[in-house]
């Protein structure tokens, strides 16, 4: 047996004792004539009316009923009243402090009747007896009503404590996992499309490298710049990670990002990884809030990366549509395979009539892992835009973003989910 659980008990043994030990003093030393002296029976039904109680913690009900009728045999005895009287009593208001009402109110009744035995075996006034039958259990119960209404309300508190406890860690839990999301996200958008960049170039490089060795050193040209922008994207997400959002205020997660003015930056890297980027912007350009100019970003550079890992060499028409209430973002590449690489010569000094020169050698695709729509869907998600992304007709692919300039958060469930290519 646990010690919390000893203490109650002995609490309990300690009252029953103390009960028992002054029913035999009183019925020892007070023996008024006309009563049957108070012999070992009597000692005997004064312990049975009143150490019951050890147990009235456990059983409160069983309890109230063994003291009431240990103290109707001790009456009926002949043996004088004395304050046995309280014993079940007592017992009646650990079962109110214990069970419902309606329990207490059927204890109540056997206590009431060994009160009337009482007072009709010592000869009280009726009015009397009747106050005492009344008062006694009226008073136990009120008092340990409230007490049971007390332990229940704790009850409930704690529960609640536990419960607002468990929310608190889940939402704990939620904000690291939505914060390593959100990394993670942010390191695929900054190294993947870098990483593709550098793959192609690679391939490329190793392709040309003894029949065509400017091209072979323009080639690692771009790789060694593609690599530098990756370690300053890098550079930006790691000082964005370690500045705290407390002492720089909100909006600072998107100081260090890159915004949608450095997007020919973007085109540029991806024209040097093999693609032929066609640029339109429409509409007058506004200042854009900094987490829709950072979405805008990611999602033309996920696009890119997309296309040049499963279509490499592919024409692209980038088109950027701002209005008034929104910007239109579209990303379209089409079915044909240039499979071209730059030699440096040509009218414009990007070689051939049209700046490029055929080859036979065909760039690799580089293997998907599934994240980049996903990613790019979250994101526009959390823009309060739409995001469709899907084969158009012909051939290719095409990616769709239209982002609020006034954001909120919402959702579109009948928004195509797209897959991976």
């Amino acid at each position: 047996m646990s010690l919390p659980r000893l203490r109650p008990l002995a609490v309990d043994s300690a009252i029953a004792l103390g009960f028992a030990a002054v029913g035999c003093i009183a019925g020892a030393y007070y023996q008024p004539p006309g009563w049957r002296a108070f012999d070992g029976p009597g000692y005997v039904l004064a312990c049975l009316t009143a150490l019951p109680l050890v147990a009235r913690r456990r059983f409160p009900f069983p309890v109230v009923l063994a003291s009431a009728a240990g103290y109707a045999v001790y009456l009926g005895c002949g043996y004088q009243p004395s304050v046995n009287f309280w014993a079940p009593a007592v017992a009646l208001l650990s079962l109110a402090g214990r069970r419902p009402l309606a329990v207490a109110l059927a204890g109540a009744a056997p206590v009431t009747a060994v009160i009337v035995l009482s007072g009709a075996s010592g000869r009280l006034h009726p009015a009397l007896t009747a106050a005492q039958a009344v008062l006694v259990p009226v008073v136990a119960i009120a008092f340990g009503h409230t007490r049971h209404l007390l332990v229940r309300a704790n009850a409930r508190l704690r529960e609640v404590t536990a419960e607002l406890v468990a929310e608190q860690e889940a939402r704990a839990r939620n904000a690291v996992t939505l914060e390593r999301m959100a990394i993670a996200r942010e390191l695929h958008d900054v190294v993947a499309h870098h990483m593709s960049v550098i793959t192609i170039q690679a391939g490329l490089a190793e392709t040309v490298l003894t029949s065509d060795v400017p091209m072979a050193r323009k080639a690692l040209g771009d790789i060694a710049r593609t690599g530098r922008g990756a370690l300053d994207e890098l550079r930006r997400l790691l000082t964005v990670l370690r500045v705290r959002s407390d002492d720089d205020g909100e909006g600072t997660p998107y100081e260090a990002a890159p915004r949608l003015d450095r997007l020919p930056d973007l085109i540029s890297g991806a024209t040097a990884a093999g693609l032929d980027v066609r640029f339109t912007a429409r509409g007058e350009p506004v200042l854009l809030p900094p987490i829709v100019d950072v979405c805008a970003y990611r999602v033309v550079q996920e696009a890119l990366t997309n296309v040049i890992k499963h279509a490499p060499g592919a024409r692209v028409a980038l088109t950027v549509d701002h209005t008034p209430d929104e910007i239109v973002l579209v990303v379209r590449d089409d079915a044909v395979r240039d499979n071209v690489v730059r030699d440096g010569s040509g009218p414009d000094g990007r070689g051939g009539p049209d700046g490029r020169t055929r080859t036979d050698e065909r760039p690799e695709t580089v293997p998907g892992t599934g994240l980049g729509l996903i990613g790019m869907r979250e994101r526009v998600k959390i823009c309060g835009g739409r995001l469709s992304a899907a084969p158009h007709d012909g051939g290719g692919f095409e990616v769709v973003a239209v982002l609020p300039l006034h954001t909120s958060r919402r959702t579109f469930p009948g928004e195509p989910e797209g897959q991976e290519r």
